[in-house]
């Protein structure tokens, strides 16, 4: 997993320069660090890639007695000058940041870091419940320093909370809350760090698979099972829709494909399409059947399995469409 390192700590100068050395509270715990995470806009969302793209912007607050000043405004130093705590984004992929890296100082001693960033974050899904699921995505910064639980602490600011935006880019996709936090983060082989994660849930809007996917589908079912109305003497007109019928759900797999990861577990839509797909291939194997029955002299016996399947057929497509989007 790769990291990005959000603020460079220049250690090398640390015996030189004091300013550089951790703030150390009255009490002698840990710094303190207010963190405050805005997701201005979530662009897209990928299935297939596991990564959502957002615009983020970040504020960090801690407090450093060291840098009062006599004011009468904020002072304005390059971090590069200053202590600063070493963070990273834990799922981020490919991001860019906007602004300088540029704190501002309070008389009082107050540090305010802001930076704006832009790009991809992964994000593992379960897709079971697809297209009718809903996702959680994290935006996820820890310390970049081991065991740094003693001497570093992220919470949320209270001041400036974490938000969200009432609107955003991406189409097909609901946001219903989000959550902040700041707690240790337990590494393998490493120990505690210190972290501070976003989490917002976001419902997947499924109208668009509704309409352009599962209705279609359901059309073609239906449209093999004209065969069951047409006379079995008729052999070469119902095998012609039966296997039009076949082909066109396996394009429906093909395109379904270029939506989804190669993941090891069937989604809701996968067991619809499935469903179809075996629904289209027996009608083409009753065609079979009562057109030989036909040629041997055996129309009223083919008549009546015709009969049969009229009600049979539809009534399994239903029973499949109602299992795969309540109960599966």
């Amino acid at each position: 997993m790769f990291l990005l390192l959000l603020l460079s700590s220049p250690t090398v100068f640390a015996e030189t320069n004091p300013l550089l050395e951790r703030p150390i509270p009255s009490d002698g715990g840990p710094t303190i660090v207010e963190c405050t995470l805005g997701i201005l806009d979530i662009d897209g969302i990928s299935n297939v890639d596991q990564t959502f793209t957002v615009n983020v912007f970040t504020l960090f607050r801690w407090q450093d007695l060291r840098l009062r000043h006599d004011g009468p405004g904020n002072a304005r130093m390059e971090i590069t000058e200053i202590w600063h705590p070493n963070l990273m984004f834990l799922n981020r992929q490919r991001i860019w940041a906007s602004l300088d890296k540029i704190a501002e100082i309070t008389p009082e001693g107050e540090v305010t870091l802001r930076q704006q960033f832009w790009g991809d974050f992964s994000q593992p899904m379960d897709l079971r419940d697809f297209p009718f699921d809903q996702q959680s995505f994290e935006i996820h910064i820890v310390s970049s320093d081991a065991g740094t639980t003693d001497k570093l602490k992220l919470v949320e600011n209270v001041d400036i909370p974490s938000f969200l935006p009432g609107k955003y880019s991406v189409p097909d996709w609901e946001v219903v809350g989000f959550t902040a936090e700041g707690k240790a983060l337990n590494v393998p082989n490493v120990g505690e760090v210190s972290s501070f994660k976003m989490t917002f849930t976001a419902d997947r809007i499924s109208n668009h698979y509704l309409v352009k996917v599962m209705a279609p589908l359901l059309m073609i079912v239906l449209l093999s099972q004209v065969v069951f109305w047409l006379s079995p003497s008729e052999g070469g007109s119902q095998l012609g829709v039966a296997v039009t019928s076949f082909l066109t759900v396996i394009a429906y797999h093909v395109a379904l494909n270029s939506k989804l990861p190669q993941i090891s577990y069937l989604t809701r839509l996968d067991v619809c399409v499935f469903w179809g797909t075996s629904l289209v291939f027996l009608s083409m194997i009753e065609v079979v059947i009562t057109t030989g029955l036909a040629q041997k002299g055996k129309k009223g016996m083919a008549q009546k399995l015709d009969r049969k399947c009229r009600i049979i057929f539809p009534s399994l497509t239903i029973l499949g469409g109602v299992y795969a989007i309540f109960w599966f």
